[in-house]
């Protein structure tokens, strides 16, 4: 790689591509902000299990083990309703951008 060239976190790429987009239909739809919180707080609880602080780097180290579950199951989300997986990775990204880690 050419010295001085950003790399894109993969938390940023997560908010581009999903998060406001989470953002927008969360407000629709209490349910999915209920369940959005639900999805944060397992995601925050798994991080700091081990005495880990919710971090920029922690957290995306969560959302790579997480994308790698989701591969080796082979996940393909084709449905018109969110899916469990869908779900987790909105709130992974309204995790960074709640916590600063994006903008």
């Amino acid at each position: 790689m050419r010295r001085g060239l950003p790399v894109e976190c993969p938390l940023s790429r997560l908010w581009r591509d999903f998060g406001a987009f989470g953002l927008y239909t969360a407000a629709a739809e209490p349910r999915l902000t209920a369940e959005l919180d639900q999805h944060a707080a397992a995601v925050r609880e798994s991080i700091e299990r081990d005495g880990i602080a919710l971090s920029r780097r922690s957290l995306t180290h969560y959302l790579h083990g997480f994308l790698d579950g989701c591969r080796e199951r082979g996940w393909a989300s084709d449905s018109v309703e969110f899916d469990w997986e869908t779900i987790r990775l909105l709130a992974i990204g309204r995790m960074a951008r709640e916590s600063g880690f994006v903008s």
